[in-house]
């Protein structure tokens, strides 16, 4: 590049001296470099003469080439330096709903208002759809529950929502006014989800043959008061028409990771994404009351 830069320069200028000053570089150090140049290529691309200096045939078509050549690479390294700046860039996440609706909102509000130039994606899906993806090179990075362990992943605990049962008004469960014990749901009818088929107390609540992997599903089948179900805080609607929900006993939760591929290294711009959830959970926390998850939890 500097070869390059150098013989546009001198043509240009019309003379050595002038390319040296205008390069603040030294006379002789030009005229190597053309020489180098033309060695290189194995033509002579400069006509000198005791007055100026003026371009070959060969060289004034080579001039726009070797300008482009420049601006090439000038627009690349700068990009490159945004990139790695965080000027620029793009990430990709998958995420569960219930925490890509309430949790992320603000903290891609703050993301964006620090990193303007980089652009994000976000695609929802279950624990088990997030951990495939990151696993399978799809995103950058996941956020959700431990659907099971992966030696190719690793999970750095963020916080934990409680599980609450839900269900009609008219519900008989719906009329207490305390807490529920997990043993009455065993002679209800159950509503499984995605989330309920990895509880530690699942046992306690029977065999379902109703299977609702979708939550907005899940919430229409409860609003016809089919049955019952258990989710997580998070994921309980603030507006539950004619839905209640109450606090279980004994209480489990839910545990969100930041789940990321063992020995990749991330984008800068990832890494930026990541460095301002994990700066902004705890103000996520307090204001949906979320605990804070072990880190030595994992599963």
């Amino acid at each position: 590049m500097r070869h390059l830069r150098t013989f546009i320069t001198v043509a240009e200028e019309g003379s050595f001296n002038g390319a040296a000053e205008k390069l603040s570089r030294t006379q002789p150090a030009i005229t190597l470099a053309i020489k180098q140049l033309e060695e290189f290529i194995g033509l002579k691309l400069l006509e000198r003469t005791t007055r100026q200096v003026s371009t070959t045939t060969e060289g004034e078509n080579f001039i726009p080439i070797a300008r482009r050549l420049v601006r090439d690479f000038d627009s690349a390294i700068y990009d490159l330096r945004a990139t790695a700046e965080r000027r620029s860039g793009h990430v990709s996440m998958a995420i569960v709903p219930s925490v890509a609706s309430n949790v992320l909102p603000d903290i891609i509000k703050t993301f964006a208002n620090e990193f303007p130039g980089i652009h994000l994606h976000l695609d929802d899906d279950s624990s088990q759809g997030v951990q495939r993806r990151v696993e399978r090179n799809e995103v950058d990075f996941g956020l959700g529950s431990l659907w099971k362990p992966n030696k190719l992943l690793e999970f750095k605990p963020l916080f934990a929502d409680k599980l609450e049962l839900i269900c009609h008004k008219d519900h008989e469960l719906a009329k207490k006014t305390g807490d529920v014990h997990v043993k009455e749901l065993g002679n209800t009818t159950f509503l499984d989800t995605g989330i309920t088929q990895t509880l530690r107390i699942r046992e306690n609540f029977g065999e379902s043959k109703f299977d609702f992997p979708n939550i907005t599903t899940l919430l229409a089948m409860l609003k016809s008061n089919l049955g019952v179900s258990v989710l997580p805080s998070l994921a309980i609607p603030k507006s539950t028409q004619n839905l209640v929900s109450r606090p279980l006993i004994p209480t489990e939760v839910r545990e969100i990771y930041l789940i990321t591929r063992k020995g990749w290294t991330l984008s800068p711009a990832a890494e930026a994404m990541i460095e301002t959830i994990i700066r902004e959970t705890p103000r996520q926390m307090e204001k949906h009351g979320l605990t804070m998850l072990d880190a030595t939890s994992n599963s």
